[in-house]
């Protein structure tokens, strides 16, 4: 016995391994399985393992023959750089100096398996990975709903239980025939059977003798894999031991435990096969259905936002979700935690909350009373805040395990803080502002007033709650009016209104209200909330500004009247004066002596400058009257026509950079103006050879133009004053100080804007906008 050897060849070593690999000491591939190089075509001998694999489990950046060596006898995991959903676990072996690693890929789902080319034979008949790869959509639970499911898996267990007690007795009678049994020849044909398997099949001993059972029992709806399985092991003389849908003769199926065993005559020599059929029709439906809830339950867990923990009664892991890992910095994958036992997990783990000292007392406290906890909580170290639940789980009287949820709250417990604060904020902001706020129910009784209200209306507030606004405050009109906007307030109207009201001291106060309606959480109408400005002082000033502004333009118009009775009474005598000087001068010229001549001449040039002044205050006045009038006008045109109109000396130049824009204004005005400003810039330009540029920039609502001559330039501190009225920086006989001061009020006019920017010695640069 002691000689005894397993011999292998390369197919049997496949059919057990079919994920095998066969590395040498350099870690270049030797062999690999057949199964392997389906879902890897790009796998052959002679490649090296780093260039198509790479360790995560455990994580070794280099490897090297010595740390596969360190590694056996342990779960490894590794992936296929090629296609990262290709993973293997297993555990690598030394084998005559080389390493073989045996195990098998790692898949979530049987779709994988059917994605990468894989049916049920390309997997050895042991592997446990085949009973794990039915997980079902994701979907959402509650604690209760787990409960409930765990409970419903109990009662499908107890269930099953007494299914399968029952399926026993029928096979300890099998002797009496309860389970069909057949013999068959070493061409696989019957030549006996049971009375049982008549009754199973719905055949009579004649149809059944002669033939296959896969002329018998198969349908369109039996595995062909399994089929294959059962030939393969009766053509090679071995046991065999299958479920398969069995046909009946009406053509209805049945779930069928087909159990095969070739019987030895004395020489040892196959002799025939005896097959025991089960029908086990019930058991697979309880069996699915109990696979079908557990496969549920696994999957809702593993992928609720709760960390879950399912403890057995010992305290070993059933179950722990990634949720879990990932709340508590667990560097394992949760298949790789169960069977741990966590009887001392409280006193490890406590570190990483505050209360530390309490933590694993009351976890003794929790599984001692065996009684649910709901959502208790727990303030972590690091600043997170979880809420904790605790459910037992029972069959029946039977105390068997319980279930930890813990849900991440921080982000909750961190909006309630933050709402308490902005509550406390708010409210002191209400308390103290310089507004009256007043909240009533739908019965107009007061509810709320703050400490502005109470100013206002000379109630102390104790006073105001609980009364009804319209009754302490309104009169009969005010209360019809006041009950008009209650009604909009309670179909969801918000508004504002003025309204008259009487205070303690029986003054009537003129009071501005913007109301809303007030909501609960329901979305129901309570009541209204309304913000009181006290306008009684601001009517009073509204009232005074009106009738200001009634007496200003009753002093505009006088002081037009007197602006055309003063041009025109002081323009007659100035022409008077300007003809007696100039006939005397032409009269008596050859008398007077050049002293007296130089008199006249300055004497007529006061006469001129005066009617320049009182020119431009005939048209500084009339501004306002003549802007209402507008026309389409041609700025090119205007400009061109201006330049040629004034005197412009020959070592002056005035260019128009560019075209310039049509707009709506009024021509009079807008000639004024260009007029002005072009006259002044040459007037007051001093050098031998003067440039002004004429130039424009369009924005969206408006133009700026700007008029840029290389003139003496304008200092800072004077910018503003050249605007104002007979203000001039020269002393300049043809200047009269009025010409920008129309400018800047034909602009102001048109909600325009107009400014300078200026170098001394350089020139000045004036800028004006005008609106689309």
């Amino acid at each position: 016995m002691n000689d005894f050897k397993f011999h292998f060849s390369i197919a049997d070593f496949n059919n057990i391994f079919p994920f095998y690999l066969l590395l040498d000491d350099k870690l270049i591939i030797q062999h690999f399985g057949k199964s392997l190089s389906k879902i890897l075509p790009e796998l052959h001998n002679g490649r090296s393992f780093s260039e198509v694999f790479f360790l995560k489990r455990p994580f070794v950046k280099l490897l090297h023959a010595s740390d596969l060596e360190e590694i056996t006898n342990q779960l490894v995991i590794f992936e296929s750089f090629h296609d990262s959903s290709i993973r293997f676990k297993g555990q690598f072996e030394m084998h005559n100096g080389s390493f073989l690693f045996v195990g098998s890929p790692w898949f979530s789902s049987v779709e994988e398996v059917t994605e990468k080319g894989l049916t049920l034979r390309d997997f050895a008949i042991h592997d446990p990975l085949m009973d794990l790869l039915h997980i079902l959509k994701n979907q959402e639970i509650t604690n209760d709903e787990l409960k409930d499911l765990l409970i419903t898996i109990n009662e499908q267990k107890i269930n099953l239980k007494k299914d399968k007690e029952e399926l026993n007795k029928l096979s300890l009678v099998a002797s009496a025939n309860k389970n069909g049994v057949v013999f068959l020849d070493l061409d696989g044909k019957i030549f006996w059977t049971n009375e049982a398997y008549c009754i199973q099949t719905g055949n009579t001993e004649t149809e059944i003798l002669g033939k296959t059972l896969l002329k018998i029992g198969k349908s369109e709806n039996t595995n062909e894999a399994y089929l294959q399985k059962m030939l393969k092991a009766f053509n090679e003389r071995e046991t065999f031991d299958c479920e398969v849908l069995h046909k009946k003769k009406s053509n209805e199926i049945f779930w069928s435990r087909m159990k095969g065993q070739c019987v030895m005559d004395n020489e040892g020599n196959p002799s025939h096969y005896f097959v025991i059929i089960e029908d086990i029709t019930q058991e697979k439906y309880f069996t699915d259905k109990l696979k079908e809830s557990e496969n549920r339950l696994t999957s809702l867990i593993i992928n609720l936002q709760t960390g879950i923990l399912l403890e057995d009664e010992n305290r070993k892991i059933i179950l722990v979700n990634q949720r879990f890992c990932d709340m508590f910095g667990i560097d394992a994958y949760p298949d790789m935690m169960k069977g741990i036992d966590c009887s001392n997990s409280a006193e490890e783990s406590k570190s990483f909350f505050k209360s530390s000292d309490t933590f694993v007392d009351r976890i003794n406290e929790i599984l001692k009373r065996k009684k649910t906890v709901i959502s208790e909580t727990l303030e972590l170290v690091d600043g997170r805040t979880f809420e904790r639940t605790y459910t037992p789980i029972y069959s029946g009287e039977t105390y068997k395990g319980h279930l930890w949820s813990y849900d991440d709250v921080t982000l909750k417990v961190k909006h309630k803080e933050n709402l308490r604060i902005e509550k406390e904020k708010y409210s002191n902001i209400i308390d103290n502002m310089n507004i009256g706020l007043i909240e009533v129910d739908n019965n107009d009784v007061i509810q709320l007033v703050n400490l502005r209200f109470s100013e206002m209306s000379g109630y102390p507030i104790d006073y105001l709650i609980g009364k009804k606004g319209t009754e302490v405050f309104l009169d009969d009109v005010g209360k019809n009016k006041m009950n008009e906007k209650m009604i909009k307030r309670a179909s969801g109207i918000s508004g504002s209104y003025e309204i008259t009201v009487k205070n303690k001291q029986g003054e009537l106060r003129d009071w501005l209200i913007s109301g809303g309606p007030n909501y609960n959480e329901n979305g129901e109408t309570i009541g209204s909330i309304g913000l009181h400005f006290d306008v009684t002082e601001n009517k009073i000033l509204e009232a005074q500004k009106e009738d200001l502004l009634r007496k200003l333009e009753i002093r505009n118009e006088y002081l037009n009247e007197f602006a055309q009775i003063v041009s025109h009474d002081l323009k007659s005598p100035l022409r008077s004066i300007h003809s007696l000087i100039t006939w005397i001068n032409e009269d008596n010229g050859t008398v007077f002596n050049e002293t007296t001549q130089n008199y006249f001449s300055l004497i007529l040039d006061k006469v001129e400058k005066m009617d320049f002044l009182i020119n431009g205050l005939l048209a500084y006045s009339k501004i306002d009257d003549d802007l209402a009038e507008k026309d389409k006008l041609n700025i090119d045109d205007i400009v061109t026509n201006v330049i040629s109109t004034i005197f412009i000396p020959d070592h002056i130049k005035v260019n128009i950079m560019g075209e310039l824009p049509e707009i709506y204004a009024n021509r009079f005005k807008t000639i004024q103006l260009f007029q002005n400003l072009i006259t002044n810039a040459v007037n007051y330009n001093d050098k031998e050879s003067g440039v002004i540029e004429i130039n424009v920039k369009e924005y969206k609502n408006h133009y700026v133009f700007s008029i840029k001559d290389n003139g003496p330039g304008i200092p800072e501190e004077y910018q503003e004053k050249v605007f104002k009225i007979f203000q001039s920086l020269h002393n300049d006989e043809k200047s009269t100080g009025i010409g920008l001061s129309i400018v800047k009020k034909i602009i102001e006019k048109e909600k325009g804007k107009i400014w300078i920017e200026s170098e001394v010695g350089k020139g000045a640069t004036f800028f004006f906008t005008i609106n689309k």
